[in-house]
């Protein structure tokens, strides 16, 4: 595929609310908007499917829109401290 020129533009929104002194304070993720420039004599059905495609390879995306497990290990001075 000649593709001649690509760029992929992220936008992320967030805020948080609450306090760090009241202990109270959280962020959060209100959402993320990707625009995609692609310059190319290919036929626009290739385009698209090359999109297609590649959104779903993005592991970034996957781990956005399902459930996804994380696991935490937190240490201080190299010993672990009790998960909060």
């Amino acid at each position: 595929m000649n593709i001649k020129d690509e760029t992929v533009k992220v936008v992320a929104r967030f805020h948080e609310q609450g306090s760090v002194l009241r202990g109270d304070a959280e962020g959060f993720c209100d959402g993320f908007e990707i625009e995609i420039q692609i310059e190319s004599d290919e036929p626009e059905t290739e385009i698209r499917e090359l999109i297609r495609l590649a959104r779903r390879m993005c592991f970034t995306e996957k781990a956005l829109l399902q459930p996804t497990t994380i696991q935490l290990n937190s240490r201080l001075n190299g010993k672990d401290l009790i998960a909060v």
